[in-house]
């Protein structure tokens, strides 16, 4: 009996280790499923963050860690999680790591263009600041020396050679801008617009600086002439072909909350630096004709300078028709002079440029030229003197005769 007892005792001694040891096990695999799931998620989440080379670095030493703790219970894994599997996990990590490479790769480069652009802009602006207040000191100094002619006119003379090199440096800025942003895809404009707020400062800013500073150019009185005027209309002109071209993708990459409004500003701008550069535009050219001793009808607009260039000679030249004389003759060249050798020669492509007359009008004018010559063209009176003294020689051979027959 006693011995039944100790056997009885031995076998449910044996069947409780068995299951105390069962349970353990199934807590044992239930923790390491657990601890499996943490740890997956968290790598999961360092390769969907990381935005640098490092951080990369990191995951991919998370990925190879947690591939050798946790193969050994793989098929504990693979029975918590399926129809997934382990392996399919440790190789999806391995994607996202690759995805995540060719993502921060994507940033690193966007961020050196950005920090390259801001580069650019900023010596872009540096040189702009510095050519306006060259260009202001010279100013100064022309206000100064209206008592020494001779001084005053070496210093407007300066002041035309400074504006014109700022002119060349801003052609050659809306050159490199055109060039880098007429072909840009959407998908870089998308790029470039995420990374703006991390720039202090960007090419519509810049581009809305020059325009301030060529309209307070524009509105001082400092000695300059009609070449001058039309110079800056032909910038003007430039300038907004420019920014017709590539406005409206610098608006949507540089200011993609309200593109519309950005580029209507610098729409507007322009708009008053051409009505600037008009409000003395058309007495300066009024001006440079007079003092050429040619008397052009009332002009304030392209159009209107155009119609006084084409009255002035249809009534030259109607003049000459009906006079044809000496002094009609030097109205046409003294025109066809000032024409052919400054408005053309000097002014002709800055005039087409800056939208004041277009190459056909300047062909029209000189159509009527031509037809003015031949008008004005005084009659020769050499066949009539030859013919009096023919007639002369008649007479005398005459006379002659006559005395001798007598």
């Amino acid at each position: 009996m006693k011995k039944l007892l100790r056997t009885a005792f031995s076998t449910m001694a044996a069947l409780l280790f068995v299951a105390s040891a069962t349970v353990v096990a199934q807590q044992s695999d239930f923790q390491i499923q657990q601890d499996f799931r943490a740890q997956y998620n968290e790598v999961v989440n360092q390769v969907d963050t990381a935005v640098s080379t490092d951080e990369l670095v990191e995951v991919a030493a998370a990925i190879d860690a947690l591939e050798a703790e946790y193969s050994e219970y793989s098929s504990i894994i693979n029975a918590a999680i399926y129809p997934d599997t382990f392996s399919n996990r440790i190789s999806d990590l391995r994607n996202r790591y690759a995805a995540g490479q060719a993502n921060v790769s994507t940033i690193e480069q966007l961020n050196e263009r950005i920090r390259d652009l801001m580069a650019e802009i900023d010596e872009f602006r540096d040189r702009v600041t510095q050519m306006d207040e060259e260009i202001a000191d010279l100013k100064e100094q022309i206000d100064r020396s209206s008592a020494n002619e001779r001084r005053q006119a070496a210093l407007i003379r300066q002041y035309r050679q400074n504006i014109e090199q700022r002119d060349e440096f801003v052609s050659n800025v809306l050159e490199q801008l055109m060039t880098r942003y007429q072909e840009l895809d959407s998908a870089t404009q998308a790029e470039i617009a995420d990374a703006v707020e991390r720039m202090s400062d960007n090419p519509i800013e810049l581009l809305k600086t020059m325009l301030a500073e060529y309209t307070n150019l524009a509105d001082q009185n400092s000695g300059l002439e009609a070449p001058d005027f039309v110079r800056m209309r032909a910038q003007h002109g430039y300038f907004a072909d420019i920014w017709n071209r590539i406005g409206e993708r610098l608006a949507n990459t540089f200011a993609p909350d309200n593109p519309v409004e950005a580029r209507q500003e610098v729409t507007d701008m322009l708009a008053a630096w051409q009505a600037s550069v008009d409000n003395k535009l058309w007495n300066a050219l009024t001006t440079a004709f007079n003092q050429n001793g040619i008397e052009l009808p009332p002009f304030t607009s392209a159009s209107t300078f155009n119609n006084a260039l084409n009255s002035y000679v249809d009534n030259a030249m109607e003049v000459s028709m009906e006079s044809n004389n000496e002094e009609d003759y030097e109205v046409f060249r003294n025109f066809s002079n000032y024409w052919n050798t400054t408005v053309k020669a000097q002014w002709g492509e800055l005039l087409v440029n800056g939208n004041i007359l277009s190459n056909s009008q300047i062909a029209a004018i000189d159509v009527k030229l031509t037809q003015w010559g031949e008008a004005a063209q005084p009659t020769s009176n050499l066949m009539f003197i030859l013919f009096l003294i023919s007639l002369a020689v008649i007479i005398g051979l005459v006379v002659l005769l006559v005395t001798k027959k007598s």
